[in-house]
């Protein structure tokens, strides 16, 4: 018996300072309440490689709501 995984990939977009980050956290925070496992990546589009060292970027905050994983891409 062949196991089939499935997978849902939600985007979410929106002005700077318009509660993107906020919402993804409580989406987070529902989806691992269903024990679902959630991955996260943030598009960094500000210019140059992102600066993943401060605990304060939306990659950490989603760790800090239950992600499984979540990372950052942008910059090359």
């Amino acid at each position: 018996m062949a196991l089939v995984a499935s997978c849902t990939v939600l985007q979410v977009v929106g002005f700077q300072n318009s509660g993107k980050t906020t919402l993804v956290e409580k989406l987070i925070k529902k989806a691992k309440q269903f024990d679902l496992r959630v991955g996260s990546i943030k598009h960094h589009g500000h210019g140059g490689p992102p600066d993943s060292s401060s605990e304060l970027k939306d990659s950490h905050r989603h760790q800090q709501a239950g992600a499984d994983v979540a990372g950052v891409e942008g910059g090359g």
